[in-house]
Parts: structure tokens; sequence; C-alpha cells
């Protein structure tokens, strides 16, 4: 048994299997943002350099193009302005001022927890489970039976974010390992 000690004027000793190893309530959550880079002039297309469906940090590079007929010719490079899933990627080699060249997908979805029978959540950080792995949803703060958090999903969060699109009752744990032991439940289930 796991003890966990505590020194307020004395020595306590509290058991931490008394501790909840999972919170069950209703998850709600925003759909994920877009960002979106257009061509402020035309030009041809030099590098794509990603690929659909990668992960790309902020800064990160997109696509370089040499721009014509402006009086500012050059090579234009477009960055991700912050981290997200590549889901459209202009191929072409020609670009048009305006066009679209990339559209990308935030892998952060903000939402709202509401746990059963306003069971306090302490924890900073609980874990979400899905297609056999945890997902991190960080505790922006608790209020009135209601947890504010942020789930940082990554190329899973469009499936999510369809999951989640109306009220759902949802059990996030204290432990990524408890993703790890659903998941070997359920394969063992599947035998």
């Amino acid at each position: 048994m796991k003890f966990l000690v505590c020194m307020i004027g004395g020595l306590v000793l509290i058991s931490t299997e008394a501790w909840p190893q999972s919170f069950l309530g209703k998850l709600t959550v925003g759909a994920p943002r877009h960002q979106y880079h257009f061509a402020t002039s035309s030009g041809k297309a030099l590098d794509h350099l990603v690929k659909l469906d990668q992960i790309v940090s902020k800064g990160e590079p997109l696509l370089r193009y040499q721009e014509v007929g402006s009086t500012k010719e050059g090579v234009r490079l477009i960055l991700a302005g912050s981290q997200g899933v590549v889901t459209e990627l202009n191929s072409s080699t020609w670009v048009v001022k305006g066009e679209l060249l990339a559209k990308l997908l935030t892998p952060k979805l903000l939402g709202i927890f509401e746990p059963e029978h306003g069971a306090a959540v302490t924890a900073r950080a609980l874990w979400f489970c899905h297609a056999g792995s945890g997902f991190e949803v960080r505790v922006s703060y608790e209020s009135r039976g209601k947890v504010f958090v942020t789930l940082h999903m990554n190329e899973y969060v469009i499936e999510v974010s369809e999951l989640f699109k109306n009220e759902k009752s949802a059990t996030l744990f204290t432990s990524p390992a408890q993703c790890h032991k659903q998941r070997d439940v359920s394969l063992g289930a599947g035998k």
C-alpha cells in the first residue's frame, strides 16, 4: 500500500489508494481552430516543405515560392503561425495572389468537464484515453463544479472533436498508465 506523508503540526499518513483513479462526468469540447495561409502575390512554387497530415511546429516553413510580376520580386517563405496538422496543401506549380497555400488544424481542443456528484478535481493534469493512447488534459481552472480544460490531441484532433460534438459522458484518469490498462483489457476481451 502506498502512503503520502503530510506534515502540518504532526505526522499524518494518508493512503493514496483512497484517492480517485478516475473521474466520470460530462465532457464538452469546442471545435478545433483552423489556420489559413494565402499567397500575398503571384509566383512560382519552389518547394513544398511539408506533406498532408504532417504535424508542424510554430514557425516551421510550409512552402517557398518566387514572386513574379510585382515590384518586390523575391522568394517568399510561408511559416506556420502555430503548431498544427496540415489538412490542405496547394500542390500547384504556379501560385496566384489570394490563393490558399496551406490549411492547418490546431491540435488543441478547449472544453469543460463536469465531474459527476460535484467531485473536486485537485490534479493539474488528467488523461483522456482514445484509440489506445493517453492524451493529456490540462486543467486550467475549476469553478462551481466545472473544470475548464485543454486537450492536446495531435493527429487525433479531428476524430475526437467529431466524437465530442455534443456533451458526452467521459472518464478522465489521473495517470496515463490507466489508458494502457484499459487498452490491454480491451485487447484481452477480443481474444
